[in-house]
């Protein structure tokens, strides 16, 4: 088997199972990243054996990175790191490759990066792969605008949602990142508390399939087997589910491109109704509800505003300048106006949030 994965991000819980999973396979890895956990990815290079590491943040170790990928093939590139300026290294490594799997969950480049970076992976012949389980469960439909009436993906509702007695005004950090199901880093699980990070998905939906945001919404399935639901226009309903594993969508590249073996499941959760329940979101204490119908009409420079809006939103709260109720208002009220931009490069995108960053500095 070819030794030409590379592996972006390699020091986080998606890198560390994937890497776990090549391990046991003997699939081998060209190189890893990190952005700066110097000791993890020293400690991961050595137990797998692999040649190249590099640590984004020390300045000669990205530019030695950046010479690497400017030369060399790739059959599979993983972006699990976390950032939109990763769209520097895929503009290098889709320029240098063809027939490339990029799998991609990185949510920052995809919003960032928009139809731009669908469309530049497409005409350089190489394919996206989504490893976020909402949109990997679309990836064998394929969905497309003309035929979808409404698309739908879910949520597990968080750490408040079936809690109807509390009150949102009232709670504490510990409270916000104690999700009921799974262990996130605190950004993450604030964004899972208020459904931030639904809205983020369905920006990214609405790039990877190119559907309009108006079509997509998102449901609540509190057992997370379900990951997405489609109404087509011939009235036709498609519901997706899949074990929630991450390395159900962790592996498809490989066992796409490298033939290695499945997962194998025994459960039979699709024959439990509890599994298959879903409900609509309508729960006027999370403020997102409020908004709804704005974020379905986002401009791509709206969709990448929300998103750096966000980041300014958790430093606020952490530094207790925000309270947490507050979080969705003040995304909006400084929200940039509609503006149709047509960023041509990678460059002009990374151009624009470096000059949205230093507007909100002082917000």
């Amino acid at each position: 088997m070819t030794n030409d994965i590379l592996i972006i991000g390699s020091t986080g819980k998606l890198g560390s199972k994937l890497l776990n999973y090549l391990n046991k396979e003997n699939i081998p890895i060209k190189a890893i990243t990190c952005f700066s956990n110097k000791k993890k990815i020293n400690y991961q290079r050595n137990k797998f054996n692999i040649k190249k590491k590099f640590v984004l943040s020390i300045l000669s170790d990205k530019e030695s990175f950046l010479s690497l990928i400017s030369v060399s093939k790739f059959s599979l590139v993983y972006f699990l790191d976390y950032g939109s300026s990763s769209l520097i290294y895929l503009e290098k490594i889709i320029k240098n490759n063809s027939n490339c799997t990029i799998a991609i969950a990185n949510k920052e480049m995809i919003v960032a990066g928009g139809h731009l970076l669908r469309e530049q992976i497409n005409i350089s012949n190489n394919y996206l792969l989504p490893i976020d389980s909402e949109h990997f469960s679309l990836y064998r439909i394929n969905p497309n605008d003309k035929e979808t009436k409404n698309l739908y993906i879910t949520a597990s509702g968080g750490p408040f949602y079936f809690n109807k007695k509390i009150n949102l005004k009232n709670v504490n950090l510990k409270q916000v990142i104690s999700h009921p199901k799974w262990k996130m880093g605190i950004n993450n699980s604030i964004d899972s508390s208020n459904f931030i990070n639904k809205i983020l998905e369905i920006f990214e939906l609405s790039i990877i399939f190119n559907i309009n945001l108006s079509k997509i919404n998102f449901l609540i399935s509190q057992e997370a087997f379900i990951h997405s639901l489609i109404c087509f226009n011939d009235n036709t309903i498609s519901i997706n589910c899949f074990e929630n594993d991450m390395l159900i969508p962790l592996i498809k590249p490989l066992t796409r491109n490298l033939n290695s073996n499945q997962l194998k499941f025994k459960s039979k959760k699709y024959l439990d109704l509890e599994n298959l329940k879903l409900e609509v979101f309508d729960d006027k204490r999370f403020k997102i509800s409020k908004y709804m119908k704005k974020i379905k009409k986002f401009t791509h420079n709206q969709l990448i505003s929300f998103m750096i809006l966000n980041n300014f939103a958790h430093k606020k709260y952490l530094n207790n300048n925000l309270s947490y109720f507050n979080i969705v208002d003040f995304i909006f009220d400084n929200l940039e106006p509609q503006k149709n931009i047509k960023f041509r490069t990678f460059h002009d995108i990374l151009e624009y949030i470096e000059g949205l960053k230093s507007k909100y500095e002082n917000l």
